[in-house]
């Protein structure tokens, strides 16, 4: 499902999972929200499809290994975050 907002609670802060998507209708990234909060893993994509970013929030902090990867799906680097 395309979807130009997240879903939103009772306060209208973000809350639930969320999909963007580029206009060639390729997933451009993907979260989840908690009470307007990004929480759990999120991804972002290159317009092919290949994989872009991706970490790990918790209370909209980033948490963990945190990677970033080149159009042909390498990595290009990696950052911890405490």
């Amino acid at each position: 499902m395309k979807e130009n907002t997240p879903p939103r609670n009772d306060k209208g802060q973000p809350d639930g999972y969320w999909e963007r998507y580029y206009s060639n209708g390729k997933l451009r990234y993907k979260g989840n929200y908690i009470n307007g909060k990004r929480d759990g893993l999120w991804e972002w994509y290159h317009s092919n499809g290949s994989i872009y970013f991706k970490g790990k929030y918790v209370n909209d902090e980033r948490v963990g290994y945190w990677g970033r990867y080149y159009d042909d799906g390498q990595l290009e680097s990696k950052k911890y975050y405490i």
